[in-house]
């Protein structure tokens, strides 16, 4: 009885770990911390909404994260995760992958979830991309001020200065120029700029340059959050997580990857945007996903069972 009770422990770490680590594309990193979480679940979902009936342990796991804002899905990343050898690779896809989807208002692929779509978003994506999806995660985007400020801030070379004023959104970014530390206000606007009111000052490739300034912030924060100074603040990352998140993660699917924490690789994460072309539509703003090219990256670039993973110079030259 006494090992059952450590076992379904561990498990609650490591789903709880999961939701923290999700959000910053880690999917599998198993911590020393748990909550009051209960266990009981009897049937484990594939991100589609089907009964998951194979009990065996996976050799790699496929993840969708959804930051959601406005019930609005703005950040959509693809994770691939080798379970074996702890490598992680992950795919942004731009909020305006043009698609044709019957839950879609418009044909923007941010517009699919809403609040509640969550197994549409999953499948489309599975269709853009050509990948079966595992497990979803989705969190609020506010979510990220909690956890930077938990961490006491990332530190940042902000490339320009960055100003932009939306009362309806209430988003009010003001960020100057040069390295500095983002408390968690910042941080939200840093991820979320792309030019300033008068579009004078921004990204030249506007939301596909954000896309990888998202993916350079997060890396920034994996590494602020592995600092030995902020280990022990975990416990308080899980706990503003857990508040905010969705996901088809149980503790008994948990289980199963309890004893594979010191495989994970978090210092080289490759990362990439799905290719593809900005293109105006009926006067709308529209990114054309190129499918077959994403395939064949995938296929590629992601094949995670190499000895040696792709060179951080591989992967910023693509990015």
């Amino acid at each position: 009885m006494k090992k059952s009770k450590v076992k379904k422990s561990k498990a609650v770490i490591f789903r709880n770990i999961f939701i923290v680590f999700s959000i910053i594309l880690v999917i599998v990193w198993i911590g020393m911390f748990s909550f009051n979480y209960t266990i009981g679940e009897d049937e484990v979902l594939n991100a589609d909404g089907t009964i998951n009936n194979n009990t065996a342990k996976k050799k790699e796991i496929n993840a969708l994260v959804a930051g959601v804002n406005d019930n609005l899905s703005d950040t959509m990343i693809y994770v691939k995760y080798n379970v074996e050898n702890g490598k992680i690779a992950m795919m942004s896809v731009p909020r305006d992958t043009y698609v044709t989807n019957e839950y879609c208002i418009g044909h923007k692929l941010n517009a699919i979830y809403r609040g509640k779509n969550i197994v549409p978003l999953v499948e489309e994506i599975q269709e853009q991309i050509g990948v079966k999806i595992d497990y979803y995660l989705v969190f609020k985007a506010d979510m990220l001020i909690d956890m930077v400020d938990a961490i006491g801030g990332v530190e940042i070379d902000v490339p320009f200065a960055m100003k932009y004023d939306d009362p309806t959104q209430n988003l009010h970014i003001n960020i100057p120029k040069g390295k500095q530390v983002l408390d968690g206000k910042n941080a939200e606007g840093y991820v979320r700029f792309r030019h300033n009111n008068d579009m004078t000052v921004g990204y030249a490739m506007g939301d596909l340059d954000r896309t990888e300034v998202q993916q350079g912030f997060i890396k920034k924060f994996i590494a602020t959050v592995l600092d030995p100074k902020n280990i022990t603040k975990i416990p308080d990352l899980i706990n503003i997580a857990s508040k905010n998140t969705k996901t088809n993660v149980t503790i008994r699917e948990a289980l199963k990857y309890v004893t594979d924490a010191t495989k994970i690789d978090t210092t080289n994460i490759y990362s990439i945007t799905a290719p593809g072309e900005a293109k105006t539509i009926d006067g709308l703003s529209y990114f054309l996903l190129d499918k077959e090219e994403a395939r064949s990256i995938i296929a590629k670039e992601f094949n995670l069972n190499s000895e040696v993973n792709n060179s951080q110079d591989d992967n910023e030259s693509q990015n």
